[in-house]
């Protein structure tokens, strides 16, 4: 049912009195006035579609085999659908026509609360919950559409999509996902890399007040963001999945002890676990370059730069190429099978407010636009860890 048809009908509740027989037509009025209530305000205020979660992820461990993540939804008629546990769909193999994946709203009976009514059974729990399908066509009712493939043929293997603004043949397609409002981009905690600077008594967090920075225009733009402080990496492993950060944060101006053996196994576990790095040599450091690449030596990653189509560039904000940061010129590379990213513009600098140029026109312009793209990097970092998490369900 549309918001118009919604607000076309008259809203009915009961008026209670002592006398009044309570009955289950009279029950059934007093609990529909409020959920017509309920959906009314989901309709108009939140719109119907996704509010957090419910990606699809083409699965790694089964072929032919998608995994929707939980989340939470707004069907077309106001109702709430929860998912709390991904979820795993085999697709049927069909050859040259669409796939759809969809999520509806689902009401069953509670089979524990059954008693006996004359000579049959009647249940008096009903439980909200959903029904994920694949299938040929779009049902007839209300439902949400979470994605849709084009299957080539029967024997091709189902695939993220390289670019989730074109998908292609036989790679999942989420343009036609609804989304509703507000949105939650993502959800996840960003922690720091700490180190031990060689000579300098210098901090070794010189951008932490832009990091938090970032953080709180992060969750003021739909994104659920937590700083989670520094990591012990050489207690990878002994904490829940959910309570390590997806993204670690580290700059500095100076050069560093390398990390030890056991440091390295740690962050190396961090990064096959879906995690995600940023470096930063603040100031254009040459020294925290060297030394930062020669982590990134250690951990077996190579960096290239980020060139146009690279998905940092269109992550969450879209951009032609790397924005300056607190440095007016720099590089910006990036090793995407290993979840590394290395800048020398600084962007952590512009999250605090410090620029090369601060007296020239375009300064706020940089500093906006370095917010920007950390957040393009937090996207693309809840992106990762989610993709890893889900891919290896069967």
């Amino acid at each position: 049912m549309s918001l118009e048809d919604m607000m076309a009908r008259p809203v009915v509740g009961i008026n209670p009195f002592n006398e009044l027989p309570i009955d289950a037509e009279i029950w059934r009025l007093a609990h529909a006035h409020h959920h017509t209530h309920r959906y009314l305000h989901a309709l108009a205020a939140h719109r119907p579609g996704v509010v957090l979660g419910l990606e699809v992820i083409a699965s790694e461990a089964k072929e032919r085999t998608i995994i929707i993540a939980p989340g939470l939804a707004i069907d077309p008629e106001g109702r709430t659908i929860v998912v709390r546990e991904p979820v795993a769909l085999t697709v049927e193999p069909v050859s040259r026509m669409y796939i759809y994946i969809t999520l509806a709203f689902l009401r069953t009976h509670d089979r524990a609360s059954g008693v006996m009514v004359g000579d049959g059974q009647q249940y008096y729990k009903e439980v909200e919950g959903y029904d994920l399908t694949a299938t040929k066509e779009l049902p007839k009712t209300p439902c949400l559409e979470l994605a849709r493939i084009y299957c080539s043929t029967q024997d091709k293997t189902i695939r993220n999509a390289a670019n989730s603004s074109a998908p292609g043949s036989d790679e999942i397609n989420r343009l036609y996902c609804p989304t509703a409002f507000p949105h939650c981009y993502a959800d996840i905690g960003v922690g720091e890399l700490s180190y031990v600077p060689k000579t300098s008594a210098s901090p070794w967090n010189p951008n932490r007040s832009g990091l938090w920075n970032l953080l709180r225009e992060g969750n003021g733009e739909q994104f659920h963001l937590t700083f989670t402080g520094s990591i012990n990496l050489m207690g990878q492993g002994s904490a829940a999945p959910n309570a390590e950060p997806a993204l670690l944060y580290v700059a500095g101006r100076q050069s560093f002890q390398p990390l030890k053996d056991a440091e390295v196994d740690g962050l190396r576990q961090f990064l096959d676990g879906g995690g995600m790095l940023l470096g930063e040599a603040g100031q254009g450091s040459s020294e925290f370059a060297a030394g930062f690449e020669g982590l990134v030596g250690q951990l077996g990653a190579k960096l290239k730069p980020v060139t146009k189509g690279h998905s940092l560039l269109t992550a969450h904000h879209v951009f032609s190429a790397p924005p300056p940061g607190g440095q007016s010129s720099g590089t910006l590379s990036a090793d995407a099978d290993n979840g590394i990213v290395f800048s020398t513009y600084d962007y952590g600098a512009a999250w605090q407010g410090e620029v090369d140029k601060p007296d020239a026109p375009e300064a706020r312009s940089r500093i906006r636009q370095a917010q920007e793209f950390g957040l393009n990097i937090i996207a693309a970092a809840a992106q990762r860890r989610r993709t890893h998490e889900l891919s290896r369900l069967g």
